[in-house]
This record gives structure tokens, sequence and C-alpha cells, in this order.
């Protein structure tokens, strides 16, 4: 079974600002590949107001924030990020609440 893709829009407004082309083209290929198969099986469980959501860390340097939908057969990324402190907990935490 393989799993649709979707993205939060501040995923292509915001975040991918932060990267050039050349990076772009790295994260949604590696996106594609880890998560469009059995995207439970990679990444990690997150807890408290992300709870539900899993964080998967790419080439050691950049943060995905994903949701499985297994019933609808995708993946939601809510946040792609540099890997530094908790700046895309935040990000992402902050995305949760201004969609509610």
């Amino acid at each position: 079974m393989k799993y649709k893709i979707k993205l939060h829009k501040e995923v292509i407004s915001k975040d991918s600002l932060l990267f050039d082309l050349k990076t772009k083209e790295k994260i949604k290929s590696k996106c594609i590949e880890m998560l469009s198969q059995k995207p439970e099986e990679v990444g990690a469980p997150l807890r408290f107001e992300l709870r539900g959501y899993r964080k998967l860390k790419i080439f050691n340097d950049y943060r995905i924030i994903y949701r499985v939908e297994k019933q609808q057969v995708f993946v939601f990324i809510l946040a792609v990020e540099i890997r530094r402190n908790e700046e895309v907990y935040k990000e992402a935490v902050r995305r949760l609440n201004s969609s509610n």
C-alpha cells in the first residue's frame, strides 16, 4: 500500500523558504522514500500537544513532523525545519493551535 503525502500550507509558504532548491529536492525525495510505504515504522512518536504525530530526522540536519492517516492512506506533514533546539516542535504546536 502506498501512502499519499499531504503538506500543511505553511510547509510550502514558510518552511520551504529555509532551504535552497537542491536541499528542498533532497528533503522531498527522502520524505517520499521513507513515508510513502510504511510511515508508521519510521520516525518516533511524539507526546503532549503533538500526540498522534511522529518526528523523522533526515540527513541528521532536518526534522519532519508528520501524522499517519491509515484509514485515508495518507501522511500529513505538519512542519519541516532545520534540526536545532525545540523550534520545530513549537512551530508544529502553533500550527495545530491556529487551525482550531
